[in-house]
């Protein structure tokens, strides 16, 4: 038995006119295959009355919209679906009909000669293989690649004087922005602060906000052309200074053992890649510090006795070169003016040839790799006196130093008077003749524990702030964490939960912060940091600004910094208005709730 749909029933006995009863608003849908093939309108009442009405099967509604076998013979059931959907199920459907034959009237011979004289004479379909071998037309045969003349990979060829003079051109022009470069470095035209303040490596400008551009897992990847791309952001965000990895050549990838200081193949990337970030920051004119390691160096070659003290590459050094007194390398030298690093030689600065090679190579960096100022590693293992010579010889922009020394405990909890480690660290920056800053230290150990409800550390007893930033704050470089206090190594790192207090605090303090990469790319505070710099720039906060603080307790901290800002830690209920000293309009620039606040005057 044959089953076929009642719409197909429908359209063998009126082929021209389709219309079924509709629950919308009582009317009716009606087709009209020749204008609108597989379209349905819904008609006016004025224009129903010309409908079929004499076909009872379109009257009822209950018909098409119920599933009714209707005997339409002895072998033939029609089945309504419910749905138009029925009208593709046959060939003998008018929608198989209309597939096959078009709606349309046949085109006329002239429209058709028409058309096949303006169409591309395409090749027959060919129908199977034979077909195809013995077809006249022939498929397009394309010529390898490697065959096809390429410009990217074209090559001048000898005695082209148009090339050879493009070639040159670029050449001049690239020793011109070179040239422009050094010159740049050396009689930049700082921005003058309103103190117009003296440009110093001590300080830099005295608004510099520096960004610590790596991690310590940073030399797993080709970082020089990773960090490349986010100078424009941190240009943007306000960071005005890059501090860069080691560059040299490292027996430990993290740069911080290196052997051959001339050579710049790192695990950072190639000396190339490095030039071409550094150029990348100078472009969004920012400031690229290089990190130097100046106390020690790992030698190429054992001694006649074994020992690791014969230095290669260009610096040649041999146990002349290392203090008297390292217990690991038998070195001929002075004995040393610092603190010794156990893990490789370390270098007697009183030697002649030993500073005038570090003053040569530190101007190599400056002129011909493009740095422009220093972070110097581990100033503990030699004099601050050293440190001084080599700032005055290579000049540059600005200079840290990382004075790194335990603080004070008692019973495991942190000493409230930390005046001998930040003394310490003061000591080192007076030998250098203030020639160099130095991280402070003092000020993030000090937050560690004041930020858990202990706000009172953060006033000394003169009533300043307790960390180096408040005996010289100019030469105070704030930071929270680094590549060692934090990372993957963690050797002291700050609480997370109180990240964003942290750099609430020294961000609208005095001396120079520091924001570390992973809290601003992977820790998800990029844009509250940039709210903060933000905070800092408009009340031209610097590294000199006075810091009045007024409140110091077990439940919150406010200062004033400057003249244009105030802000607070903790749950202290407090505001511009309830302080009786505090005079002028302010307006909230930041609300943290509990966390922090931050005022600026109107």
């Amino acid at each position: 038995m044959a089953t076929i749909s009642v719409a197909d029933v429908a359209f063998q006995t009126h082929p021209h006119h389709f219309f079924v009863s509709s629950s919308i608003s009582g009317s009716k849908l009606y087709v009209n295959p020749k204008k609108y093939p597989l379209n349905c309108r819904k008609h006016s009442n004025s224009k129903r009355k010309f409908l079929h009405k004499s076909d009872s099967v379109f009257k009822s509604r209950n018909f098409m919209c119920c599933s009714v076998e209707t005997k339409i013979s002895q072998d033939t059931t029609a089945v309504d679906n419910g749905g138009r959907l029925a009208l593709v199920v046959d060939d003998d459907s008018y929608k198989s009909k209309l597939l096959t034959d078009g709606p349309r009237r046949e085109i006329p011979e002239w429209m058709a000669r028409r058309i096949g004289s303006v169409r591309p004479k395409f090749p027959p379909k060919k129908i199977d293989i034979s077909e195809a071998n013995t077809s006249k037309f022939k498929s397009l045969q394309l010529p390898n690649p490697s065959e096809v003349w390429s410009i990217a990979k074209a090559k001048p060829k000898d005695g082209d004087s148009l090339m050879g003079n493009v070639m040159e051109k670029e050449l001049i022009e690239k020793k011109r922005k070179a040239l422009e470069r050094a010159l740049q470095r050396k009689t930049v035209q700082w921005q003058k602060t309103p103190e117009e303040i003296k440009l110093e490596p001590g300080t830099g400008t005295g608004r510099e906000i520096v960004f610590q551009g790596f991690n310590w897992e940073s030399c797993r990847k080709k970082w020089y052309l990773d960090l490349a791309p986010k100078a424009a952001d941190l240009s943007r965000c306000g960071i005005t200074a890059v501090w860069l990895p080691p560059p040299t050549q490292s027996v430990a990838p993290q740069g911080y053992m290196p052997s051959d200081l001339y050579n710049l193949n790192s695990a950072y990337g190639t000396q190339e890649e490095l030039k071409h970030c550094i150029e990348e920051m100078h472009n969004q004119h920012l400031l690229a510090l290089g990190d130097v390691v100046l106390n020690h160096r790992c030698a190429h070659k054992q001694s006649e006795n074994g020992i690791w003290n014969i230095f290669g590459g260009k610096l040649a050094w041999g146990p002349e070169a290392i203090v008297c007194d390292d217990p690991n390398f038998q070195g001929r030298g002075n004995p040393s003016s610092g603190d010794i690093f156990h893990a490789a030689p370390n270098i007697d600065h009183s030697q002649d040839f030993v500073r005038d090679d570090v003053k040569q190579w530190l101007n190599w960096l400056r002129n011909n790799i493009g740095y422009d100022g220093w972070r110097l590693d581990f100033v503990r293992g030699f004099s601050g006196g050293y440190v001084k010579e080599y700032i005055e010889a290579s000049n540059p922009a600005f200079a840290i130093g990382e004075y790194w020394d335990s603080m004070a405990y008692e019973g495991g909890d942190l000493c409230y008077n930390q005046d001998a480690h930040r003394q310490r660290v003061i000591n080192w920056i007076n030998a250098t003749g203030g020639t160099s800053s130095a991280f402070d230290v003092t000020t993030k150990g000090i937050l560690h524990s004041a930020l858990h409800n202990q706000y009172w550390r953060l006033i000394d007893p003169a009533g300043k702030p307790p960390g180096v930033m408040g005996w010289w704050p100019s030469r105070a470089v704030t930071f929270l964490e680094n590549h060692d206090t934090g990372s993957t190594q963690g050797h002291w790192p700050f609480p997370r939960d109180k990240l964003m207090q942290g750099y609430a605090y020294i961000l609208t303090h005095p001396g120079t912060p520091v924001v570390f990469y992973d809290h601003f790319y992977d820790f998800g505070i990029h844009d509250v940091i940039t709210e903060l710099i933000e905070g800092r720039k408009r009340a031209g906060i610097h590294c000199r600004s006075v810091v009045k603080i007024y409140h110091a307790n077990s439940d919150g901290y406010v200062a004033g910094i400057g003249e244009t800002l105030v802000m607070k830690l903790g749950q202290f209920a407090w505001n511009p208005s309830k302080e009786i000293d505090l005079d002028g309009s302010w307006q909230k620039f930041v609300d943290k709730g509990s966390d922090y606040q931050i005022w600026l005057r109107v």
